[in-house]
């Protein structure tokens, strides 16, 4: 599983954790809404957001939503695609520009032991 932006990557696994995809996003993608941050998502500072979106993750079943993701990303490509998470924000990621497709890396790191990179532009080929 990796993580990237709508504008990066338009390959198979494809799965929004947006609360909806930039206008013109090439279908083909699905969308996991228990991933999305919720409706408070550009009206809080970062450190409150980071607190209402962990403990949203934290009501999820980790285990339960890597497997999801997992069986969602055969789903847009019919083969065993890799799962890459998307959202807007365009590395590279500062004190300002930061996202939440990161935190939920973060969550399957602490949760699961497992990490979840960003897609590198120059990996786009590979998969």
């Amino acid at each position: 599983m990796k993580t990237s932006c709508f504008k990066n990557y338009q390959g198979p696994g494809r799965i929004s954790i947006a609360r909806y995809a930039p206008r013109g996003t090439p279908s083909g993608y699905k969308v996991v809404k228990a991933l999305a941050p919720g409706a408070w998502f550009n009206s809080v500072s970062q450190f409150e957001y980071r607190q209402r979106y962990f403990a949203q993750l934290e009501a999820l079943d980790p285990e339960a939503t890597w497997n999801e993701l997992h069986r969602l990303a055969r789903m847009t490509s019919g083969r065993d695609a890799e799962p890459v998470l998307l959202c807007w924000e365009k590395p590279p990621f500062t004190s300002k520009n930061w996202c939440h497709r990161r935190m939920v890396a973060e969550w399957f790191q602490r949760t699961l032991g497992r990490e979840v990179p960003e897609l590198e532009t120059g990996q786009l080929s590979l998969l």
